[in-house]
């Protein structure tokens, strides 16, 4: 009697996987800043049993030399475990790998089976025979014998599931026990704690999960690759490499400053709710949208020109002409990886669209470097106005704006997201912002302003007002301080020079920035913080944080830090693996 389609959901489900680990433990039982380094492959054995499982293994799986193996074997045998003489079989087959994997050696570390069946309050999977239910605790009982025999360990999926409930609070509803990526996850979960509870993450590791694969036709139902264990691993060590980011340092923790509650309503009553929350959340964004003026109607469908066409080795660089404004055309460059398809995106902003492509000065190449990992990118930047040094957009006119430039620039922004989501090879979903400086400042408000962007990177651009710092310039007419001309002086506003317009509006009525940053929740971003962001703005961010929390959320902002304004390798880094976590399913 073989195994349903459900028995099939229930049972690991993986791949035979290579993970080859660079990084370094520490006291916290994660990984340190330093990069985890992933080298993945993947080999697919459909319906093999155990015994071709241990025959194949010298010339196939182990040629990898790998440090650990985690077994996940058997399912294919387990329907045989009627009598005494099939789980002799199956004990001895087992018993073959596990003394191969000896003999040279390599720690091994076995799983057993999750059960058949899952009961919690009303809900309760489907009948199976009591004879399966038998065959795979006989499974477990010889998994487990094996284990202490041989002086190894063995990581117990069964009681997972066993103690699964539908409780408010759990980690899993009724849905998502039947979901293979659910078991999957589990599985990585456990293997990973293995290998940080055993320090086994503090040198170059190679891991090898050894399985038996589903069949051709099991495979065929499920997305596998999509829910795959190695998906689920590679998850866990890419959140390593930015985990530390996410972590509010001891001296800043719940310290929100003297910063105006962005949780109190306009009517001084408090948010307690969720509820709540999205009141107030739109509060402060009608309010926000009062000071700076109100947006244009969005270009929904911004027709783009291609201007001419590159194939490079990895991508294909386009250069494009569209309208970003009402009646104000732009030029910009659209990188699409080769065969793309539904891929994630970031638009990437600076004063000049070239730079992003690595046309311009070094460490500021984002577009370029997130299309090699993967992402379709859009550089855009104000290359008119950065040459006439007047630096931003403005409509209708310069000289008769009804949109402070800084906001005007995120409402370009949205219309470039707009193009991006248009196209088959952007997945519309995970669509991302970043920029540095000028265009930390411009990816801040786009992202901020417009919910659809899905994650953003904001490098120094100062995430609060600061008049003691000369970069932190917002009171500048091409930013907040919007004025026709003549404009006042360049430079910190003095009695004899000072700010004019929204920007002094703001400052009177005390609201900062960090009532921008909470529109962002739930959504993640990381600051990229140089010389203009220190670690003391974690105090402003700390609201944020709070705003998560509304949401259920934890490990949604981030910030790096580096003493000097200009990105460098280090801090770039950080920025492409937090895109590649939240944005890469």
């Amino acid at each position: 009697m073989r195994f349903n389609y459900l028995d099939f959901i229930l049972f690991h489900i993986f791949f035979l996987a290579t993970l080859s680990v660079q990084a370094k433990y520490f006291n916290d039982s994660t990984l340190s800043k330093d990069a985890v380094e992933l080298d993945m492959h993947t080999k697919e054995i459909n319906g093999l049993k155990l015994l071709h499982l241990w025959q194949s293994l010298d010339q196939d799986s182990l040629a990898i030399n790998p440090d650990v193996v985690f077994i996940m074997a058997g399912k294919n045998d387990i329907y045989q475990l009627h009598n005494p003489q099939a789980e002799h079989t199956f004990s001895s087959n087992y018993q073959k790998i596990i003394s191969s994997l000896k003999q040279k050696g390599i720690e091994t570390v076995l799983f057993n089976f999750s059960p058949l069946t899952i009961k919690n309050n009303d809900f309760n999977i489907p009948d199976h025979s009591a004879s399966q239910h038998n065959q795979i605790n006989k499974a477990n009982k010889i998994i487990q014998s094996l284990a202490k025999t041989n002086e190894i360990k063995w990581i117990d999926m069964n009681s997972v599931y066993a103690n699964f409930n539908n409780t408010a609070g759990s980690e899993f509803n009724s849905d998502q026990a039947l979901n293979p990526g659910i078991t999957n996850r589990i599985a990585a979960n456990k293997a990973y704690e293995y290998l940080v509870k055993n320090k086994k993450l503090d040198k170059k590791l190679k891991v090898l999960f050894l399985t038996d694969a589903p069949t051709k036709s099991e495979i065929s139902t499920w997305n596998e690759q999509e829910k795959s264990i190695q998906f689920h691993f590679s998850k866990l060590l890419n959140w390593q490499k930015i985990a530390p980011y996410f972590k509010v340092p001891d001296k800043y923790k719940g310290d929100r400053g003297s910063f105006r509650d962005p949780f109190t309503f306009d009517d001084q009553s408090k948010v307690t709710s969720l509820e709540d929350w999205k009141k107030r959340r739109n509060e402060i964004l009608t309010s926000w949208h009062a000071y700076m003026g109100e947006w244009p109607k969005f270009i929904e469908n911004p027709n783009y020109e291609v201007l001419y066409s590159i194939n490079k080795a990895d991508y294909i660089q386009k250069k494009i002409r569209f309208e970003w404004v009402p009646g104000q055309m732009t030029h910009g460059y659209l990188l699409v990886p080769y065969q793309a398809n539904n891929l994630p995106a970031v638009v990437t902003v600076y004063y000049e669209p070239e730079t992003a492509i690595g046309e311009g000065k070094e460490e500021r190449d984002f577009a370029l470097q997130l299309v090699k990992r993967g992402f379709v990118t859009l550089s855009i930047g104000t290359t008119e106005t950065t040459e006439n040094k007047t630096y931003s957009l403005y409509h209708p006119h310069i000289d008769s704006a009804t949109v402070e430039p800084l906001s005007l620039l995120a409402y370009a922004s949205a219309n470039a997201w707009h193009l991006l989501a248009g196209l088959p090879e952007v997945n519309q979903e995970k669509i991302g912002i970043m920029g540095h400086s000028y265009g930390g400042k411009w990816a801040m408000f786009a992202s901020c302003l417009f919910e659809n962007f899905a994650a953003a990177a904001w490098s120094d651009p100062g995430v609060v007002f600061d008049q003691e710092r000369p970069n932190i310039n917002y009171w500048e007419p091409w930013y907040l301080g919007y004025h026709p001309r003549p404009r006042r002086e360049r430079g910190v506003p003095t009695a004899n020079n000072p700010a004019k317009g929204t920007y002094l509006q703001l400052l009177k009525d005390n609201r900062d920035l960090h009532e921008l940053h909470v529109l962002m929740a739930p959504r993640p971003f990381l600051v990229s913080g140089g010389e203009e962001d220190g670690e003391h703005r974690w105090i402003p961010l700390n609201h944020s944080i709070k705003a998560n929390q509304l949401y259920g959320y934890n490990d949604r902002v981030g910030m790096s830090n580096r003493p000097e304004h200009s990105p460098n390798p280090e801090s770039n880094a950080i920025i492409y693996n937090f895109f590649e976590y939240f944005l890469k399913e």
